[in-house]
């Protein structure tokens, strides 16, 4: 196909060995890091691939000999096994800091890394949520599926918003994920408030205030030196009261080029405010849970509004972000039917793919190897090709996230 690089994939065994490696936290304890399931299957599908997968922190570098501590899944023992392992070229980045100080580590370590060697990140990082939403606000056909969004500012800035919006607002940290920290204030028609959300360990949280003044003072206590960001509270419960969002996973082929690996609902307890799986939602069908509250046919035409707009914001992030390899990106549709683009996540988890089908499930798998493979197809044939120069490093803190001609 005219323009598409295309290579014998004997050219990958007679240059760099096909390695990936999966940036990860690590910890005590079996197993040795977080979403080790997932490794687990990335490993066993990677080998059917010809990709020799293993985890690491980044923080386990040795500059002397350029390795890590590596942990490679043994089928035969069933367990990760550590190694020491030469630094990869191309990594995946499935690291789960639990705390500011874990996260601290982790940014430090890589920082080390990338000011001597050249890494090639298989998906790139989305700036905050806010600048995000300002990103996309741009654009006049997307701006007008995404909710108001206005920076706290201290007490006077959400007094403010709550005359604005209806008495209520929802209030998320620009770099939260899961559900984490977020929290929704409602004022009561007896001057009283509510407070529900949930706290940084992802459990719920419920309080009543005496009045407005009370909760502001309560809000801003809490929020602290984080930034966070203000939106309306969309009415975005079922008809039998359960808070319910649509998580699609846009990914890279093979080819790099964009595809949907599948969409789905998440439902979280009628008590939540959120329904991400990790605060204790479910997943469901996205077409069965549509068609339940729409009926078929209005159902059917969110799906098709709901894939258009991936495929739309999926490019535009790339545009402005740089390249990734997957993106999940997050709808909240209001009883009356109204869609809303809610957030976008570059490191999007799986769970929720098993209830889009069999062949979401694989794919949501499937695709970042098959991705990592042009790219490891690429570096093996553009190595091979280049003669020696320098030391071959990228200039000192420099992210390669994949080739400026893919």
């Amino acid at each position: 196909m005219p323009g598409t690089f295309q290579v014998s994939e004997a050219v990958l065994a007679h240059a760099s060995p096909a390695e990936l490696g999966v940036l990860v936290c690590e910890r005590q304890g079996r197993p040795p890091f977080a979403e080790s399931c997932y490794v687990k299957r990335l490993s066993v599908i990677g080998k059917k691939l010809g990709i020799r997968l293993f985890a690491f922190a980044p923080w386990t570098w040795n500059p002397r000999d350029d390795s890590v501590k590596g942990w490679t899944w043994n089928d035969k023992l069933r367990d990760w096994k550590p190694a020491r392992r030469k630094l990869p070229s191309v990594v995946y980045d499935r690291a789960w800091p639990e705390s500011e100080e874990e996260k601290l580590r982790y940014r430090r370590a890589l920082r080390t890394i990338q000011a001597a060697k050249r890494l090639v990140f298989l998906n790139g990082m989305l700036p905050h949520k806010g600048k995000v939403y300002e990103m996309l606000a741009r654009d006049r056909a997307l701006s007008a599926y995404l909710p108001p969004t206005a920076i706290y500012e201290g007490v006077p800035s959400l007094a403010s918003w709550l005359r604005k919006h209806n008495r209520s607002a929802f209030l998320k940290p620009v770099a939260g994920s899961q559900g984490k920290r977020v929290l929704a204030l409602a004022l009561r028609q007896d001057g009283t408030v509510s407070l529900t959300g949930r706290d940084d360990r992802n459990r719920p949280i419920a309080r009543s205030c005496a009045d407005e003044a009370d909760a502001l003072r309560r809000i801003d206590r809490w929020i602290g030196g984080r930034m966070y960001l203000m939106q309306p509270m969309l009415d975005l419960r079922s008809f039998s009261g359960e808070p319910y969002d649509v998580r699609a996973l846009m990914q890279k082929n093979r080819r790099g080029r964009w595809s949907l690996t599948g969409v789905a609902a998440r439902i979280g307890s009628p008590t939540s405010v959120t329904a991400n799986l990790h605060g204790g939602g479910t997943a469901a069908s996205a077409a069965a849970a549509l068609a339940a509250q729409f009926g078929e046919r209005r159902g059917s035409e969110l799906l098709e509004e709901i894939s258009g707009l991936s495929s739309s914001i999926a490019s535009r992030l790339e545009q402005t972000f740089g390249r990734f390899a997957e993106i999940g990106l997050d709808f909240g549709i209001e009883r009356s039917g109204k869609l809303w683009f809610l957030e976008a996540n570059s490191k999007p988890g799986r769970a929720a793919m098993g209830s889009a089908g069999e062949e979401a499930a694989a794919a949501a798998a499937e695709q970042p190897l098959s991705y990592a493979k042009s790219i490891l197809l690429r570096l093996a044939t553009t190595d091979a090709r280049r003669p020696p120069q320098g030391s071959g490093c990228a200039s000192p803190g420099r992210v390669i996230h994949e080739f400026d001609h893919l």
